[in-house]
């Protein structure tokens, strides 16, 4: 059996999973749709069982090609690493990484951070998708994602970017309205929820070893941070946001802390990459470069 033919088929295999169709693959290729398929064909033959789901318009991984997918690119990716370690140690990151992140860091950090990294490895295409869902980087196919808050367990690899502290936050002039000395002054004021915190309506401020827990007054819900943001620089009301997402609008005077004096909860900004994952040197210098820049971003 020639491993040279069968690396072929693994490349072939890969670029149809990735591109969707046989015609895209090929065309990524530069090679004849026929060849593809005709490949495909032997790699099934050989495997012993189908690695495709085809129809006129569609096409789709099986249970097994789903698995055989995740192997046959971490294969491919080591094979390529060793060729590029051998041949050419200086050899500049290239391909192409699919990244995704919660729309409001996005927008603020990841999104500059991309600009900064294509600029210093242009020959690495990212592509950015930003989500509030919280998406399976295996099955959507993503080499790393960004994470806000507190990680559920799971497999997949997180590292921490930088902590942040969630801070009540109005603007000077309902700061001076409210004129709130302590948690329970707060409790009668219009409060804008987040849909990304599921409505939260109840919060608790810790002064020392005191503790007090709130039921805001929820007058409206907005399902981006940038949004509750505007909300609040036309209206009276006070929201509860991540200390990262205001930075600028603090030190400008736009906004104002509600009782400084008391903390709330504090979280985390992680990069999450999937098990298992043999990383590509694009990957590294991505992880590399933002776990050292990224947190200077404003």
């Amino acid at each position: 059996m020639d491993i040279r033919y069968n690396l072929n088929r693994l490349a072939y295999f890969v670029a149809t999973v990735d591109a969707g169709t046989i015609t895209a693959a090929a065309h990524q290729l530069g090679i004849s749709k026929a060849v593809v398929s005709k490949q495909l064909q032997i790699l099934e033959q050989e495997i012993g069982t189908p690695l495709l789901l085809r129809n006129t318009r569609h096409l789709r991984p099986t249970d097994a090609g789903l698995a055989f997918f995740e192997d046959a690119k971490s294969a491919l990716t080591q094979a390529n690493n060793a060729y590029e370690r051998v041949f050419d140690r200086d050899q500049r990151p290239k391909g192409r990484l699919r990244v995704t992140a919660p729309v409001d860091y996005g927008v603020s950090h990841v999104a500059p951070f991309v600009a900064r990294f294509q600029q210093a490895y242009p020959d690495v295409r990212v592509d950015l998708f930003l989500n509030d869902m919280r998406v399976d980087l295996i099955e959507e196919r993503y080499d790393v994602g960004f994470r806000i808050g507190w990680l559920k367990d799971s497999t997949n690899l997180a590292k921490k970017l930088r902590d942040f502290e969630e801070i009540a936050v109005c603007t000077p002039k309902t700061f001076d309205q409210i004129g709130a000395t302590s948690p329970q002054d707060l409790t009668e004021v219009p409060f804008v929820l987040s849909h990304a915190l599921e409505g939260r309506a109840d919060w608790t401020f810790t002064k020392g070893a005191q503790s007090e827990t709130i039921t805001v007054n929820g007058m409206t819900q907005l399902n981006i941070t940038l949004a509750i943001r505007s909300f609040l620089m036309e209206g009276t009301a006070f929201s509860i946001l991540p200390d990262f997402m205001v930075e600028d609008d603090l030190a400008a005077g736009r906004l104002v802390r509600l009782l400084p004096e008391w903390q709330m909860r504090k979280g985390g900004v992680f990069t999450v990459t999937p098990p298992g994952q043999v990383r590509s040197n694009a990957l590294k210098r991505f992880l590399e470069m933002g776990h050292s820049m990224i947190g200077q971003l404003r």
